[in-house]
């Protein structure tokens, strides 16, 4: 019997890279998002397996595990409503 392993996946934002990504005329859809471990979608400009990730742009910033592709789109959701809790009162 085989066992499947996945790989721990790391996020990264880097407003550097996300405006190249922007600017590029073969991106349409720039803004990435995924949902990190405790299920909060966090928009990324990369995905990596390797926790010693390198990067060249120097702003980037370290989001933490990551659990699932959530979407791409061509414009920004409303992460406030996306996370957002419904709570009865």
């Amino acid at each position: 019997m085989s066992q499947i392993t996945e790989e721990m996946q790391y996020g990264y934002y880097s407003q550097q890279q996300f405006q190249n990504m922007e600017n590029s005329s073969d991106k349409d859809s720039p803004y990435i998002y995924y949902k990190d471990k405790n299920d909060k979608i966090v928009q990324i400009t990369e995905v990596t397996s390797n926790p010693n990730f390198q990067t060249r742009f120097n702003d980037i910033v370290y989001l933490g595990e990551l659990k699932k592709f959530h979407c791409v789109s061509g414009t920004p959701i409303n992460l406030h409503l996306e996370n957002a809790t419904l709570r009865y009162i």
